[in-house]
């Protein structure tokens, strides 16, 4: 039997913890504050600590840092509902066994439980509980971010050479940025450069830099991004737009960490971390011979997929407020909110240029916005129906057709039941509904995420369907 703290102001949800661990045969130790729970870590000694971050005076963060400075073998798993890139890689960086979302799933709490208990952490210095300083570059709550967080988290400690892949838009290069900012590098340069937007005969001077003379424009010398970026992080985006003579001087670059400027045979040291993006899939540019394997396999020694917005629709409000706002410092506005029927149509659409077209789509409905909360005329989208609902459009297409004509021949086309088109759109919504709801055990923010409708209009629709 294993003693388990839980740590969090809000009283149901350790009483709902307490019970969970009981079941499973575990003693639950709950604390309402991270100084209650130092002192329950001193007293009773428990084989695992769960951690939330926001509680009355000493909060998580203080508090793991306090317990990992006194039990560093001690596994602390972080919990939070307002999950953000620096407070996740605040929390890895301190030493967090894990780090987890709000509300947390019963099977994913025992999975994890059981990791804890069994494989103790290695202990960290105490530079690593050094808080960082760098504001936040990424917004998300979803799974797929949290992992993401998570991960870079781990990298900031190392100097691994990273390839973030992606679809345009996505946000790889804050995914560097936000490495480099919370690793100890971050008072070094940060160099990008975008190896699709240099052309070619340019580039590697752009890259390793020139001397005077070396070839007719050279008037004088020149420090190339590897020279520039020093102590700091050189990032490489659209790696996969490199031609193939570049390609293998940086796999000799990589190798050998060191370059020379065009026009001189002097070799000086590389001395920054190297992160590559690519919106292309490099193994497939592999296997068609447009992209060396030797260079592809040194530059993913640890691969970050960041995946399209579309799949991870959950972080859309957080994004949508976000965007706005940042739009309402840029353009001097004061818009207060969005209406439910925006965030419905932000979640229907796909999303094809993913975060960045999020972000330009807000900007331009703060600016074009006359009330205090945008609307949906505010909103500049297309209507996308999406190739999956096609068949479903055909088959109501085939029975409202057949309903009209019954209704037709019955009453000779006059008078025809007034109500048929509410109750046949009545019909089909309690229809949908109900089969999401089923689909999802219940769940009515999952219901509504799988209807892409916003939960307000969601339990709007469902109080109608409950007074009828």
């Amino acid at each position: 039997m294993s003693k388990v703290l839980i740590a969090d102001d809000e009283r149901s949800i350790c009483d709902a913890f307490a019970q969970f661990l009981r079941l499973e045969g575990h003693t639950p130790l709950i604390a309402a504050n991270g100084r209650e729970a130092l002192e329950l870590v001193r007293r009773e000694q428990p084989d695992a600590v769960f951690l939330d971050v926001r509680m009355p005076g000493m909060d998580g963060l203080e508090a793991l840092a306090r317990i990992r400075a006194e039990r560093p073998e001690l596994p602390v798993i972080v919990m939070t509902a307002y999950g953000t890139m620096d407070t996740a890689m605040t929390a890895v960086r301190q030493g967090a066994f894990d780090y987890l979302g709000k509300p947390v799933e019963l099977p994913q709490l025992r999975t994890l439980l059981q990791r804890a208990l069994h494989r103790p952490q290695p202990a960290v210095t105490a530079s690593e509980t050094d808080s960082p300083t760098a504001p936040q570059l990424l917004v998300g709550q979803s799974p797929a971010m949290q992992e993401i967080y998570k991960l870079m988290g781990l990298l900031t400690q190392n100097d691994l050479t990273v390839l973030v892949t992606g679809e345009s838009g996505v946000g790889k290069e804050l995914v560097a940025r936000g490495i480099h900012l919370h690793s100890p590098r971050r008072d070094k340069p940060f160099i990008a450069i975008n190896c699709a937007a240099i052309p070619e005969q340019l580039l590697e001077s752009e890259l390793f830099g020139h001397e005077k003379g070396a070839f007719t424009s050279a008037d004088s010398r020149r420090l190339g991004r590897c020279e520039a970026a020093g102590e700091g992080t050189l990032f490489l985006d659209e790696i996969g737009e490199l031609p193939l003579h570049l390609q293998s001087k940086l796999l000799r670059v990589l190798q050998e960490r060191s370059f020379e400027r065009v026009g001189s045979v002097t070799p000086i040291p590389l001395k920054a971390r190297v992160i590559a993006a690519s919106n292309r899939q490099l193994e497939v540019e592999v296997e068609q011979r447009r992209f060396r394997e030797d260079l592809y396999h040194r530059l993913n020694l640890v691969a970050l997929h960041i995946p399209p917005l579309r799949k991870r629709r959950e972080d859309i409000e957080a994004l949508a407020y976000h965007f706005l706002r940042r739009a309402n410092v840029e353009l001097g506005k004061q818009i207060e909110g969005i209406e439910p029927a925006v965030l419905e149509r932000l979640q229907q659409y796909r999303w094809p240029g993913n975060v960045r077209e999020l972000e330009h789509a807000l900007k331009r409905a703060v600016l074009l916005a006359r009330g205090p909360a945008l609307t949906v005329h505010d909103l500049e989208l297309k209507t996308e129906v999406r190739s999956t609902a096609i068949p479903v459009l055909d088959q109501l297409r085939a029975a409202a057709r057949a309903a009209l004509s019954d209704l037709l021949n019955e009453v000779g086309g006059v008078d025809a039941e007034p109500g048929i088109f509410h109750t046949l759109v009545e019909v089909i919504e309690k229809e949908l509904i109900d089969e999401a709801l089923r689909l999802t055990g219940g769940n009515q923010v999952a219901a509504s995420r799988l209807l892409g409708l916003h939960r307000t209009t969601m339990r709007k629709k469902m109080a109608d369907i409950q007074e009828d």
